[in-house]
């Protein structure tokens, strides 16, 4: 008897989760409010060609900071006039706080690209502030990741 009780209350538990269940799938692209997230909500921002052309002017740090106003410039190198870039605060230890800038996919020695290079001339910039990108070929950062992708001419220009 006690055997025919579970196998009852197993069938009627499966029943149950049957009847529950919905035929379609739960929709996101409409999250939150009928938009799709936007790409800074997860922390991250991407700036392209067009959002960067505005302003002949602007370096690669400007834009960045146009669109990413909690960014912190705590001061500038001493010999080579690199800011020193926080993006997620100062690290309780001594030491650099700077996040890791990619050119073109090579990793520079310092922040100074930020500053000598114009926004106008970069195609896309990508800005991780928690340092992980599911791009290949970028090893994580704890200090953050700035991607800047240049700009190149076309061959059909000749």
């Amino acid at each position: 008897m006690p055997h025919a009780r579970s196998v009852l209350r197993f069938l009627a538990l499966s029943m149950l989760a049957i009847a529950c269940k919905s035929s379609q799938s739960f929709d996101r692209s409409t999250e939150p409010g009928g938009r799709r997230l936007s790409p800074t909500t997860s922390g991250s921002i991407i700036l392209t060609a067009r959002d960067l052309s505005g302003d002949a002017g602007r370096t690669v740090l400007d834009a960045i900071r146009r669109a990413m106003p909690q960014l912190r410039i705590a001061g500038w190198t001493e010999y080579t006039r690199c800011p020193n870039v926080e993006l997620r605060g100062k690290d309780s230890m001594r030491g650099s706080s700077n996040p890791e800038v990619y050119v073109d996919g090579t990793r520079t020695a310092d922040t100074c690209p930020l500053v000598t290079l114009q926004a106008m001339q970069a195609d896309r910039i990508e800005v991780y502030p928690m340092g992980v990108t599911s791009r290949a070929g970028y090893p994580s950062s704890g200090h953050g990741l700035i991607l800047i992708f240049l700009e190149r001419a076309g061959t059909d220009s000749l």
